[in-house]
């Protein structure tokens, strides 16, 4: 199973964050807060049993950093 993509990237004067499995992106006015939030929700994803990649962006566009978040253990 291929880890669930999130981008935190820039959008007009703010900055979004787009999930593979959410059609609608989450609007944020704070880069700073785009990404923690993008990285809370890749927990989540994590704590159910799939991966999640985080990549950041700058405002030109360019991916300047990238977390992995591996899959947790599910315990019948």
């Amino acid at each position: 199973m291929s880890d669930v993509r999130l981008s935190v990237r820039p959008s007009g004067p703010g900055w979004q964050v787009d999930c593979e499995i959410n059609s609608q992106p989450l609007m944020f006015m704070s880069g700073a807060k785009a990404e923690a939030q993008a990285h809370a929700l890749a927990k989540v994803i994590a704590s159910t049993g799939s991966g999640a990649q985080v990549e950041v962006q700058d405002r030109g566009e360019k991916i300047i950093g990238s977390t992995r978040y591996r899959a947790e253990q599910q315990y019948a």
